[in-house]
């Protein structure tokens, strides 16, 4: 009988142990949750305050941007695009790119500006970074769901793969976000960082492909332009919304492994600093 106990691997002993583990990872994910949408929360006050128009601008700058752009596209428009609504072409590349831009300015002072919150046990550095990101992201997002949704509406003009455009989007936040990280990470090192950013930002705008589509380029050019993960990303939000109307070019693995890499340098590049950090 002992043997047979024994010849189960320990499992009936194990198995509370291993539940109670599974619980207090659970529990810790819901304080994690919990401290991330406080941040949030604080974040929209201390950059709009308490005013509705304040919070409004939030979603009106990207939409007023992407709108005033999109309206000189419309006056310049090219018979290349055919049925594409020039309007709704240039609001689906650069509102993103928005946000991505948002991300990596802001990311400069996250940690000075945030610096007192550190004092709380539950607060971790990339819980600031998150929320700081989420609430970018999430304002594109909605600028996006309306300006669809009203284009659906007047023109019946819908997205061809919705869920191929979510999560090009999901795939841009995560890269700005792993970016946002080292950016964030090598301010607090280095105050030359944050002289450099913003200027960079405006430079790369016309390498992300955010305002042009890669197809009706020299396949030369294009072949470069594909080696920055960020024109795949614009090419596939394209695919998402226009489908066969506007050919795409991107490759979904090299944009994951870029993903992936810029996060776990951005994680790394954080842990390191903290520790130079005053609190």
């Amino acid at each position: 009988m002992s043997a047979a106990t024994g010849g189960s691997g320990g499992l009936p002993g194990d198995l509370p142990e291993r539940r109670s583990e599974f619980y207090r990872t659970l529990e810790g994910l819901r304080v994690q949750g919990r401290v991330i949408h406080a941040l949030l929360l604080r974040e929209l006050q201390t950059r709009f305050g308490r005013g509705h128009l304040g919070f409004l601008w939030l979603f009106l700058e990207p939409l007023l941007l992407a709108g005033v752009i999109g309206l000189l596209k419309s006056l310049m428009q090219s018979r290349e695009m055919g049925n594409v609504p020039p309007f709704l072409f240039v609001v689906v590349g650069y509102a993103p790119y928005f946000a991505f831009r948002a991300i990596i300015n802001r990311a400069t002072t996250a940690f000075q500006a945030n610096m007192t919150l550190m004092y709380h046990r539950q607060v971790r550095l990339l819980d600031i970074m998150l929320a700081r990101n989420l609430l970018e992201m999430g304002a594109v997002t909605c600028v996006l769901v309306i300006v669809l949704a009203g284009t659906a509406w007047i023109t019946d003009f819908s997205p061809y793969d919705l869920p191929t455009m979510v999560f090009a989007l999901l795939l841009m936040f995560a890269f700005a976000n792993g970016l946002g990280l080292l950016v964030a990470a090598g301010a607090a090192r280095w105050e030359v960082v944050d002289r450099i950013v913003h200027p960079l930002t405006y430079i790369a705008l016309p390498f992300s492909g955010a305002l042009f589509a890669l197809h009706f380029l020299p396949a030369r050019w294009r072949e470069i332009l594909l080696w920055n993960p960020q024109a795949n990303i614009h090419e596939m939000l394209r695919d998402g919304m226009f489908g066969d109307q506007i050919p795409a070019y991107y490759d979904l693995t090299y944009v994951i492994g870029w993903v992936v890499i810029v996060n776990l340098l951005g994680m790394a590049a954080v842990r390191a600093v903290r520790a130079k950090l005053e609190f």
